[in-house]
């Protein structure tokens, strides 16, 4: 939570924040939340993102709550704590997708099971707590069916846990087909491999309809003999070997080759369906012709969120 933003404002004066208007006589105390979108709860997403507490005012003061990121979707939280470098829980790396308690009575089924996956012992030990009392972990749920569910499940085991929301699509210097850049599309990208780079990576297996950050992770550099894009003021730059560079996020689509029908191509849809810069140009141009290991990572880091109206093929 941030911290509180005080402001005396003269009796009778018009203060505004953000786009609401207060006519007040005494102190306006605003405490914004960054904690409450509205994709994390049906209750939040009911609420007002910016109501008076009632209760904490007086005939001294106003106290309004401010929620600054109500409006946001989960895709535009995690955009914004890449973005800003800010740590976050190694948790949702590992497939949680909200902190408490390892094992919580709040928490979703799916939370629950991949938590007794990462936590075994800890789930044995509730479920040993169950039956020494008599008592269920929770009245529909008992932890003896938690764990017996994280035992068939076929999601990943708590070896490697920390991959679990990555997929690596293939490894090669990145370029894109030229219409990209005269279509401003700037939607797909492909791999060339082989030593004069003749041959291309296929992504037969790629996730289409998956949902997450494409990210390429720079293996070996090079120069770039790319012009740019001149309308745009944008040329090629050299990266750092082991820089991870973030293309964008949206939905995973593949593109044949023209001449093979091999699937060469790959690229991603973006949310908001503008029809430009699918991928981020400037991005783009970090790592124009450099070895790259190209990896889809979940948004929010948890299980990839499938959509059934994406084509193959554009």
């Amino acid at each position: 939570m941030l911290g509180k933003i005080n402001r005396v404002v003269a009796g009778g004066s018009r203060h505004t924040v953000g786009h609401a208007s207060y006519s007040i006589s005494t102190s306006l105390s605003v405490t914004p939340s960054l904690t409450h979108s509205t994709q994390t709860s049906i209750a939040r997403c009911q609420q007002s993102p910016l109501s008076r507490d009632e209760a904490a005012s007086s005939g001294r003061r106003i106290v309004d709550t401010w929620l600054p990121i109500h409006d946001w979707t989960e895709d535009q939280v995690w955009q914004r704590i890449h973005q800003s470098g800010v740590p976050y829980h190694p948790a949702y790396d590992q497939g949680m997708t909200r902190l408490s308690c390892s094992l919580c009575v709040l928490a979703s089924r799916a939370d629950l099971i991949r938590a007794a996956q990462l936590r075994p012992d800890l789930a044995a030990e509730y479920a040993t707590v169950e039956a020494d009392i008599g008592h269920r972990f929770r009245n529909d749920m008992p932890m003896s069916d938690i764990i017996t569910a994280a035992a068939a499940s076929s999601t990943v085991s708590t070896e490697g846990a920390e991959h679990a929301a990555t997929v690596e699509l293939g490894q090669g210097q990145l370029w894109w087909p030229r219409f990209e850049r005269q279509t401003d599309r700037y939607g797909t990208i492909f791999l060339c491999t082989g030593p004069d780079g003749a041959d291309y990576v296929t992504f037969e297996s790629a996730p289409v309809g998956s949902h997450g950050w494409l990210v390429a992770v720079v293996l070996e550099t090079r120069p770039s003999v790319h012009c740019g894009d001149l309308a745009r003021g944008l040329a090629p730059t050299v990266p750092a070997v082991g820089e991870e560079i973030t293309l964008g996020s949206g939905t995973v689509f593949t593109e044949p080759d023209p001449d093979t029908g091999l699937l060469t191509a790959v690229g991603l849809i973006p949310d908001d369906g503008r029809d430009e810069d699918w991928l981020d140009p400037r991005a783009l141009y970090r790592c124009h012709n450099q070895t790259v290991r190209l990896e889809l990572r979940a948004a929010g880091h948890t299980d990839f969120r499938r959509s059934k109206d994406v084509p193959r093929a554009a």
